[in-house]
């Protein structure tokens, strides 16, 4: 029966540890399946679910059953972002050498992007902080990485709501889900207007160890039409050099021509594997 562990002397933090350990096993659970499980009275696992809820922390189903909205696991995104910043800073500083634009490394953090930035000129890059944070639905480096994530992670999103933020907001799931289909397809993801009317950029996944999304990598654009062409070489060999470094050496090939009827742009040539982005982007560039 719920209850039956000492109520008195256990403090607040423990039961709520006690409810989200619950989920460990996966599923969805009723109310009085998490005060059985936390052994918790009903009315204390009642009130501290929905809290929980209210918190985004937890999902309440149309059956009345709870489900955990992002279970924590080992080696999470947000147990190696100073890692992640360091072994990017190199590849950063040469991106933005090379594109003369600001260039953004983002790990996605719940339903928002944290991010740390490289601004054009001699400003160092930043650190990873609370209040760096972005919309995943309406950047590019949240849609780079939404496009590579399990399907349960674009489905939280999305159950949270598509804040509109400009007339170019993708509110809906449709067109949201449509903007990640292309996105796979191409490798890369452009946002023109949709956070802010003056803010356009692209950006390209960075694969860990295992071959999922674990970061992204932007560039911002003044003129998507006029740099698109020349930028994307540098950034995706900035992020094939980073997702080589974490280990990934299979990464999907850069868009050809045919796959960006929009924005054209010549394939990297595999040849050229070897150096820094800025070395490397160099040698292509004399090539044309």
């Amino acid at each position: 029966m719920a209850g039956n562990g000492l109520e008195r002397g256990r403090s607040v933090v423990s039961k709520v540890a006690a409810i989200v350990r619950s989920f460990d096993s996966g599923g969805a659970l009723t109310v009085t399946e998490i005060a059985q499980v936390a052994d918790l009275p009903l009315s204390t696992a009642h009130r501290l679910t929905h809290e929980l809820a209210a918190w985004g922390l937890l999902h309440r189903r149309d059956d009345a059953r709870f489900e955990a909205v992002l279970r924590a696991h080992a080696g999470s995104h947000r147990d190696w972002p100073l890692d992640l910043r360091k072994s990017a800073a190199p590849a950063v500083e040469d991106l933005g050498a090379v594109a003369r634009n600001d260039v953004r490394l983002g790990v996605l953090d719940g339903l928002r992007v944290s991010y740390v930035e490289k601004p054009t000129g001699s400003r160092p890059l930043s650190a990873f902080s609370e209040a760096a944070t972005l919309p995943a639905h309406a950047t590019a480096l949240g849609k780079a990485l939404l496009a590579f994530s399990p399907a349960a992670v674009v489905d939280n999103v999305i159950r949270h709501g598509l804040q509109r933020y400009t007339s170019s907001t993708m509110t809906t799931a449709v067109r949201l889900r449509h903007a990640l289909g292309v996105t796979r397809l191409r490798g890369m993801a452009v946002v023109s207007g949709e956070l802010r009317p003056d803010h356009s950029a692209v950006a390209v996944p960075v694969f860990g160890p295992d071959g999922e999304a674990v970061a992204a990598l932007e560039v911002r654009l003044r003129d998507v039409r006029a740099e698109l062409a020349s930028v994307l070489p540098a950034l995706t060999i900035a992020a094939r050099a980073l997702s080589r470094d974490l280990g990934r050496a299979v990464l999907p090939s850069v868009p050809a021509r045919s796959a960006l009827p929009e924005f054209s742009t010549a394939p990297v040539e595999p040849r050229a594997t070897h150096g820094t982005v800025r070395e490397i982007t160099t040698r292509i560039v004399c090539k044309r």
